[in-house]
């Protein structure tokens, strides 16, 4: 079996935008040209790519667009509103551009009637001369009859021949008039004239086609040549066609010994001498070939670079038996990895070894006897193999499975829902890598181990949920999953032990309080269970108070200060203890004392809130009422009393105010007045 030996596989850091190709370059040196306006200079040699320190330049619409060396990305110039078709580096670190206006091809100042590009070939035409731009040089020649391009020449007719400049811009002339296609040692250099007579001069006429025609190069002593769209053999005077629909020269190439055809659906197809098929690529956008050597390019810019080996495989088997110890494992050529697929089985480990090749350790879903479909390969190739292999079974066993049922309403402890627990130990030996899942299923109840050690015990003390009383025995389901893949499924009949409250428990007993409901709870218990008894009654207590506001009172052993209106108080002992209160802060209902002086009278204002009863204390003077909101009292003024007195009662609660104010001073000061009254009525008879 012919496989390809991948000696370079690398991605490189082109934009998608830019188209590229492969092309020969000098001293056997492959060269990758792109339709850029510059780039750095890109060739192969052996198995090594090498980039030179230019920059790339290229087009996206109207606008020129530099990428640097750091990957740096600039528009360098926006031509959005003119007329710009394309632009030329003349090497001298300037890009001019192509205007088109009025049928007309403006370049540097000058006039063209014709623009033509083929690859990274540009030639602008006027009425006496040519100007060709080739890879950063610049040839002008005079306007011939014809001009015809090709991957690897520009052809220009003239009257007395052909001028012929190749990519390295030589310029070399002909007497004989046509397209240039190329040069062989046996053929020597092959034409076609502008009536399709295809000749050599070497051999004189060897065929006509009246279509495009390409020379793609010599096989076995013949020529193999494009015409149109159809690939034809050249050997003894004789045509042989080989292929057809092949979309342009850049589709076909050739070795001395092998013959590459890229159809339109990217599919490469190499044949050898006798064009039988040996293998085909996939995802290649451009290719050649050199003696023995393919060299394949991506759309997304990936090299590979490889050649065709007879017995080659590159999966070699280290070790075919998965056991608990070690896995599956393959030693595989390192270019195969970037497209890794297991049928049957899962890669759980990829190690890299010195050389260029990778251990896979891989893991089968189903451990016995079987093989695996391992699908290798990169994005041009893929390669399936079916790899035999033995496997070590799984063992599961189960040790003292039993279940603990209790009776009269019996629980686990720390389980307020369950009433059984399952005890034992699960031994198992599973050959993998991967976590384990045990789900054990006892009827509505799931429960789920999850492990990493794939040869231990597993202790089970599961607490069950069992809704009918149980005798005897009960089935019990165990499944395992790797990889959320069911490997086994096993069934069990468990042991069912029913376990009493008897005296040999321990009891506690505890009381709970909440608000006026007593809760005493009695518990009986033993290692696994336990039985709970309560009782439940009512206790009254004094849950509403009224209390004056601002006073300190204490509940429950708390002290608390009241403040005015409702009052919620939640006292919380423990756990156990919670009661609520309610308390009403009474309000001071007298607001305000004031007074006022009118003759030989106290004039005292009382604001104290409605329908509270109240009494006024002033020296020998008192008064009782039902207060009206304000309330005005007279009392004679005692000069030897400064003291008023006002007391309230309300919500049980006695309010006092006490108003204080200088009683001998004011009726000093009503004496005086008095006084002066008299004098001036005395005065007035003349007496004084």
């Amino acid at each position: 079996m012919t496989l390809p030996y991948f000696i370079l596989y690398q991605k490189l850091n082109i934009p998608e935008i830019i188209n590229c190709w492969f092309d020969n370059y000098e001293n056997n040196k492959i060269n990758l040209v792109c339709n850029t306006v510059e780039q750095p200079l890109i060739t192969i040699e052996k198995d090594k790519i090498n980039i030179s320190s230019g920059r790339w330049i290229f087009r996206k619409g109207n606008v020129l667009i530099s990428i640097d060396q750091d990957g740096k990305e600039k528009v360098i110039r926006d031509d959005s509103n003119n007329y710009v078709i394309d632009y030329i580096s003349l090497g001298d670190n300037e890009i001019y551009p192509i205007y088109l206006k009025n049928k007309k091809y403006l370049f540097s100042g000058n006039e063209y009637e014709k623009y033509v590009v083929y690859l990274d070939k540009k030639i602008l035409i006027d009425r006496n001369k040519i100007n060709i731009f080739l890879r950063n040089k610049t040839i002008e020649l005079e306007k011939g009859k014809q001009y015809y391009l090709s991957k690897n020449y520009i052809s220009i007719v003239y009257e007395e021949g052909t001028k012929v400049i190749d990519n390295a811009g030589n310029v070399l002339n002909f007497k004989i008039q046509g397209k240039y296609l190329g040069f062989n040692e046996i053929y020597g250099d092959i034409f076609k004239t502008e009536q399709g007579v295809i000749f050599s001069s070497r051999k004189g006429v060897i065929g006509i086609c009246v279509d495009e025609s390409y020379l793609i190069g010599e096989m076995q002593g013949g020529l193999v040549i494009l015409c149109g769209d159809k690939l034809k053999y050249y050997y003894n005077t004789g045509w042989r066609e080989i292929e057809r629909h092949v979309e342009s020269e850049l589709s076909v190439n050739l070795s001395s010994n092998l013959l590459g055809i890229l159809r339109s659906n990217n599919e490469l197809h190499i044949y050898d001498i006798n064009f039988n098929e040996l293998i085909k690529f996939e995802n290649v956008h451009s290719f050649i070939l050199d003696y023995k050597r393919f060299y394949l390019l991506s759309s997304d810019k990936v090299i590979a670079i490889g050649f065709l080996v007879e017995n080659y495989n590159p999966i070699k088997v280290i070790n075919n038996n998965n056991t608990v110890k070690s896995p599956i494992t393959l030693q595989i050529d390192e270019t195969y990895l970037y497209n890794l697929t297991v049928e049957k089985g899962k890669v759980i480990e990829i190690k890299t070894l010195e050389n260029r090749s990778k251990l896979v350790l891989i893991e089968p879903y189903e451990f016995k006897k079987g093989s695996l479909n391992i699908v290798i390969g990169n994005k041009y190739f893929k390669l399936i193999q079916n790899i035999p292999y033995e496997s070590e079974v799984s063992n599961i066993e189960f040790k003292d499975l039993r279940l603990l049922v209790s009776n009269n309403n019996g629980r686990v402890i720390g389980h307020v829902d369950k009433n059984g627990l399952l005890l034992g130990t699960i031994k198992y030996r599973i050959p993998t890598r991967s976590p384990i899942e045990f789900l054990i299923i006892i009827y509505d109840n799931m429960y789920k181990y999850e492990v990493t050690d794939n040869n231990s015990d597993i202790i089970l003390n599961i607490p069950l949920k069992l809704s009918k009383t149980i005798i005897g025995k009960i089935p019990m389901r165990l499944e395992v999953y790797i990889n959320q893949r069911m490997i086994e499924s096993l069934e069990y009949l468990v042991p069912v032990i029913t376990v009493n409250n008897n005296k040999k428990c321990n009891i506690i007993k505890r009381k709970i309080i909440n608000n006026s409901s007593i809760r005493e709870i009695i518990t009986k218990r033993n290692n696994i269970f336990e039985w709970e008894e309560i009782f439940e009654y009512p206790e009254e207590y004094q849950g509403i108070l009224v209390v004056r506001e601002g006073d300190i009172i204490e509940i429950e052993g708390e002290k608390i200060k009241i403040n005015k209106g409702f009052n919620l108080i939640k006292i919380t002992k423990s756990e156990n203890y919670s009661r609520e209160y309610v308390i009403l802060g009474v309000e001071n209902p007298i607001r305000e004392v004031h007074i006022e002086y009118k003759a030989n009278l106290l004039n005292i204002k009382l604001n104290i809130d409605n329908n509270v009863p109240f009494e006024v204390f002033y020296g020998p003077h008192s008064y009782r009422g039902i207060s009206r909101g304000v309330n005005e009292i007279s009392l004679p003024i005692e000069p030897t009393y400064s003291l008023i007195k006002v007391r309230a009662i309300a919500h049980g609660f006695k309010w006092e105010a006490n108003y204080t104010f200088n009683s001998l001073y004011y009726s000093l000061l009503i004496a005086k007045n008095h006084a002066e009254l008299l004098k001036g009525s005395l005065l007035s008879f003349g007496i004084v």
